[in-house]
């Protein structure tokens, strides 16, 4: 009798941990709906180790630049590598957060990479706006096999225009959030554009 008042006991205990940890996700998740998300700035945009911020045309390019790029070239390899910063505006009187975030990058609507952003983010209540920066990493040899090197020198030029808005770049995400000692992730990608908006 008293083995089965135990395990009903346990069972109970069980049912109310599922239940307040379904409640936990389902108001974090309803919290993290209502915020709203846009691209920022796209900051230092390098080329083979080649600063591309000032870079328009191939005819900017130094002597010394070209030749960089074109060692570079002949290694096997052309990284290219930008900061994207990604603002989140939550309009709840309470702080939404994120445990993590994973999101994919493209150029022209190709995709280019894919990363994650592995740390805890608050995203301050009434209307108040974190930024988070993905570092976007990717290799344009293996974007754009056997094309000419004027092509793979205006590839990686104008993802941004003179006020650091992407232009060419967009972005979607995957907000993870914590309930209890677990990482959960969002059901989905969010697509995020240049103006404010859940990205649904």
């Amino acid at each position: 009798m008293k083995r089965f008042f135990w395990l009903r006991f346990c069972f109970l205990i069980t049912s109310c941990l599922i239940f307040l940890c379904s409640c936990s996700y389902l108001k974090e998740l309803s919290a993290l709906k209502e915020c709203e998300f846009r691209m920022g700035t796209l900051e230092n945009p390098v080329l083979a180790g080649v600063d591309l911020s000032k870079i328009v045309s191939v005819k900017d390019y130094s002597i010394e630049q070209t030749g960089k790029i074109t060692k570079s070239i002949l290694q096997g390899t052309l990284p290219l590598s930008f900061i994207l910063n990604v603002e989140a505006k939550n309009p709840n009187q309470k702080n939404a957060s994120l445990n993590r975030l994973e999101y994919q990058a493209f150029i022209d609507n190709t995709r280019i990479a894919a990363g994650s952003v592995d740390e805890h983010i608050v995203i301050p209540a009434g209307g108040g706006i974190a930024t988070i920066p993905l570092k976007v990493e990717t290799d344009i040899l293996d974007l754009l096999k056997k094309e000419p090197i004027n092509t793979l020198l205006n590839y990686s030029l104008n993802l941004a225009d003179n006020g650091k808005r992407p232009v060419r770049v967009s972005v979607k995400i995957k907000p993870w959030i914590a309930i209890g000692d677990k990482d959960v992730e969002y059901p989905g990608y969010l697509t995020i554009t240049k103006d404010f908006s859940t990205g649904q």
